[in-house]
């Protein structure tokens, strides 16, 4: 930051005498910052002006005010902070440009393997085409190849390919099946709306025991009994998906055995 000047104005006359004198200041020059320095066409980067002391700030071309502005460039674009002091003749300023990176578009593949598979079971996931960027996938994973863990009937996977300044490079999705079972080791979901120890609450027919890893994708309560004091359910470990609520009435509770 540079400290607000003054300039002096001497006026002579044809004989050297001096007839006037006049004294002008500026106001304090600015430091000016941008977060981040480049965007992509039309994303926001944040402008911070700081070191007008006694003065506010006025941002050129976009005759703004306010020693902090988001911008949203379309091209590079060179952005002048005006320290205005009330009295300054002149007004201090500094100059910040925000580069404008223009993104190519890639075509992603994205594929899985396997594609069907029962809840719980995991998939690998695949995207090629993001050559200079990272690959991020709507499940939260990063990276190709990954893993991730199925529960759903079909579950839609998107592949974003980013990079620094571009967030959005190209898609892709693929959708991976996922199967319900019956059997030692499979996981037990929810077929409905209903009390836990309801079996017809259960695609299986029967209530989740401590071996079981429950998947609840409805609303399941745990009713008090007939005593009025709460229940318990049992299961290895819960799930809960998107949907899927738990309402434990009075005292009830799920008890998960400590391995």
């Amino acid at each position: 930051m540079a400290l607000a000047q003054t300039t002096t104005v001497l006026t002579y006359d044809a004989n050297g005498n001096r007839i006037s004198k006049q004294i002008k200041g500026s106001s304090p020059y600015p430091t000016v910052t941008a977060s981040p320095e480049a965007v992509a066409p039309s994303q926001p980067s944040t402008l911070l002006a700081s070191g007008c002391t006694g003065g506010s700030i006025q941002w050129q071309p976009l005759n703004q005010a306010g020693s902090q502005i988001v911008v949203n460039p379309a091209a590079t674009t060179q952005y002048t902070a005006q320290c205005v002091v009330q009295g300054c003749a002149n007004n201090g300023f500094a100059k910040q440009t925000v580069t404008v990176i223009n993104c190519p578009t890639v075509s992603l593949t994205v594929t899985a393997n396997p594609t069907l598979v029962k809840y719980g079971q995991s998939v690998n996931l695949f995207a090629s085409g993001c050559n200079n960027g990272t690959v991020s996938w709507s499940s939260g994973n990063v990276g190709s190849p990954t893993i991730t863990s199925i529960y759903g009937a079909a579950t839609i996977f998107t592949a974003t390919c980013k990079s620094l300044y571009c967030p959005d490079l190209g898609t892709g999705t693929v959708v991976v099946g996922g199967q319900t079972g019956c059997l030692p080791g499979d996981v037990l979901i929810t077929k409905q709306n209903g009390a836990w120890s309801d079996a017809s609450t259960w695609v299986c027919g029967r209530m989740p025991t401590s071996s079981d890893i429950v998947y609840i994708s409805h609303q399941v309560t745990l009713y008090v009994n007939a005593s009025g004091t709460g229940t318990s359910g049992y299961a290895k470990f819960i799930i809960q998906g998107r949907d899927g609520t738990l309402i434990y009435d009075n005292l009830s509770k799920i008890i998960i055995p400590q391995n």
